[in-house]
């Protein structure tokens, strides 16, 4: 089971995912992502552990890993927490100038993403562009809406906060126009 929670920076993307997870699964991994100091919020139970994926394929290999030791019989009891997507994508771009070699990263952790046996939550920004946006920010925010696309269409779920307000888009019966 595939959730996504987007929104604007700031807007409670986290605190509303730690809560929603605790709501359905009584135990957790809450990785943290991108290239800076890992920020640990307060998890919802000695049940949840934190795991500092750091950047670069790191994270598609945790999530790999994961996926594979995970007893398929009990994978419904336990959620795995992305924060964030968008952080991973960005020290990509650092890291990197590379845009095929970007490109490759991104679809490998996609793929790990959308074939992972059991819940996972993702959080990952709305995109928003700038007045005069730099080559590298148009890049980056038309490859990061791209993604956060093609997670819409495989979740089961998808949340987007405004100012700490859940708005839950797939009960809204809004479609992509790919999936009709």
């Amino acid at each position: 089971m595939l959730i996504t929670v987007t929104g604007g920076i700031g807007s409670g993307k986290t605190r509303f995912a730690l809560k929603y997870a605790a709501g359905i699964s009584r135990e957790g991994v809450y990785l943290s992502t991108g290239d800076h100091d890992p920020v640990i919020p307060e998890l919802p139970s000695a049940h949840y552990r934190a795991i500092h994926a750091g950047n670069g394929q790191h994270l598609t290999e945790v999530i790999t890993q994961i996926n594979r030791e995970s007893n398929l019989f009990l994978a419904d009891q336990r959620i795995v927490i992305v924060d964030s997507l968008t952080s991973w994508m960005a020290a990509g771009f650092r890291a990197t100038k590379d845009l095929d070699h970007q490109r490759s990263e991104t679809q490998l952790l996609l793929d790990a993403l959308l074939s992972y046996q059991g819940k996972l939550l993702v959080i990952t920004n709305e995109m928003h562009g700038t007045l005069h946006p730099t080559e590298e920010e148009r890049i980056f925010t038309a490859r990061m809406a791209s993604v956060n696309r093609m997670l819409q269409i495989h979740a089961e779920k998808m949340y987007l906060l405004v100012s700490g307000l859940a708005i839950d888009l797939k009960s809204q019966g809004m479609r992509n126009e790919d999936e009709r």
